[in-house]
């Protein structure tokens, strides 16, 4: 019974391995596994081995590079995000103490204190201007003249897209202008400091789409590539930002839990990541020379 088990938990781990490795030698490895018998160190080893293929993936004859969905990636990172907002800082103690009073006693801290807020504050703003630059060249779009049926389309395509997300920006924009205001359990001189960098990362990768329907349209392209531009100067704010809060932080860090140090350190990463990231994205696609164009960039199938 037990050989049965291992027997198939070898298989199961053999089907772990990336899908060129098992084409080329699965079938083979397959076989010897079967040849022998098989025990608990058999099983450890083929995971091991599994994971030092995925490490070296691109070494393996035929193997194409790995492509992440963008889609998948942003809701990953959002959900990331909050959940170390809600109990690696918002729950913290950490934030409540040493930080409280070199907030009052010191100059230093205070222009940290609103350096951060005002940065993350014109990162949101830059975000929401992206969608004002886009606008003029939507309604453009929409007349028949001079710019055709494609454009057309793809001004449409950008209409009902804004319609849907247009809700969970104003849900992203509520609960940040809330949290700020003081709604609900009080956050501290660093709660403060930081809460922009939870919520800006999340609301670009809401407008991300906007600008790259737009970019599948030539006419519409410039205006998604100033869109882009002022996503990217929201990214920038928003890693400024996390430098200020960085500097306070070091100010109360021997009174931090190390808990506390790691879940703000982590979203620190992943807020300056995903606004590098949709920059990034919107830029790549609404290049200013339309031969980098790929061949199919159409909304749903290019970057995401």
């Amino acid at each position: 019974m037990a050989a049965r088990v291992l027997r198939a938990g070898a298989g199961a781990v053999l089907s772990l391995y990336p899908k060129a490795w098992r084409e080329r030698y699965g079938e083979e490895v397959a076989d010897l596994v079967a040849s022998r018998p098989v025990r608990l160190r058999t099983v450890a080893d083929l995971a091991g081995g599994a994971g030092d293929a995925w490490l070296h993936h691109r070494r393996i004859p035929g193997a194409r590079p790995l492509r992440l969905p963008l889609a998948a990636v942003l809701v990953a990172g959002v959900y990331g995000l909050w959940l170390l907002w809600n109990p690696g800082v918002r729950d913290m103690a950490s934030l409540q103490g040493v930080w409280a009073e070199a907030v009052r006693s010191g100059s230093l801290a205070g222009e940290l204190r609103g350096t951060a807020t005002t940065m993350f504050a014109s990162a949101g703003a830059m975000a929401l201007l992206s969608l004002a630059q886009l606008n003029p060249a939507v309604r453009a779009a929409g007349k028949r003249a001079p710019l055709g049926a494609a454009a057309r389309t793809a001004g449409e395509r950008v209409v009902v897209t804004g319609l849907a997300i247009a809700l969970p920006i104003m849900l992203v924009l509520i609960m940040y202008a809330g949290l700020m205001l003081g709604a609900g359990q009080p956050l501290g001189p660093l709660g403060d400091a930081i809460t922009g960098g939870f919520f800006v990362p999340p609301l670009m990768a809401l407008i991300l789409p906007l600008p790259l329907i737009a970019a599948t349209s030539s006419a519409l392209r410039s205006a998604a590539r100033a869109a882009g531009k002022s996503l990217t100067v929201a990214a920038i704010s928003n890693a400024i930002a996390w430098l200020a809060v960085a500097v306070l932080v070091a100010m109360g860090l021997t009174e931090a839990s190390p808990w506390f140090i790691t879940a703000l350190g982590a979203g620190a990463v992943l807020s300056v990541g995903m606004a590098a990231l949709v920059a990034r994205t919107v830029l790549r696609w609404a290049p200013e020379d339309p031969v980098m164009l790929p061949e199919r960039t159409q909304f749903g199938r290019a970057p995401f």
